[in-house]
Order: C-alpha cells, then structure tokens, then sequence
C-alpha cells in the first residue's frame, strides 16, 4: 500500500465521504488514466468494479476488480 494512492470513488468535491468504504488503491498510473482515459470505479458491496472505455472493451461491462476468494464468496453470498 506505500507504493499506492487512494482514489475516491465518488469524489470528495461532489460530496463523496473521506472513509475507506469510498476509497480503493492504486497505482499513481492507473489512478492518473482515470480520470484521463474514460475508465471509471464504483464499489458494489464493499468490491471494487472497473468499466473500461470502449476501445478496451466495446460492451463496457462493469467487472469486479478482485480475485479473493474470499470477497467472491461474500458477494455471492449476498446474492442469494
């Protein structure tokens, strides 16, 4: 996490809470392409999401930006 940067989802200026539930990491790159490179974050029960611009992905889907195993299990979890 040293090597990482907190992004807001919803930002601090449009009245987005300074909390870790509104917040992910990373890193100064990829924290930079968002907000120039038409690629957006949102948390959906406590996951992170990334929908990539058009030229990544054409169908613009939003997909869950983990691999826990134990968060996957959680989520589904909460689905059914």
């Amino acid at each position: 996490p040293q090597w990482c940067e907190i992004h807001h989802v919803t930002e601090h200026s449009r009245g987005g809470p300074t909390h870790t539930d509104n917040g992910v990491l990373l890193c100064w790159f990829h924290h930079r392409t968002l907000d120039t490179g038409n690629w957006q974050i949102r948390v959906q029960d406590g996951i992170p999401y990334v929908r990539g611009p058009s030229w990544w992905d054409h169908t613009r889907q939003w997909r869950p930006a983990t691999k826990s195993p134990t968060r996957t299990r959680d989520h589904i979890a909460l689905r059914t």
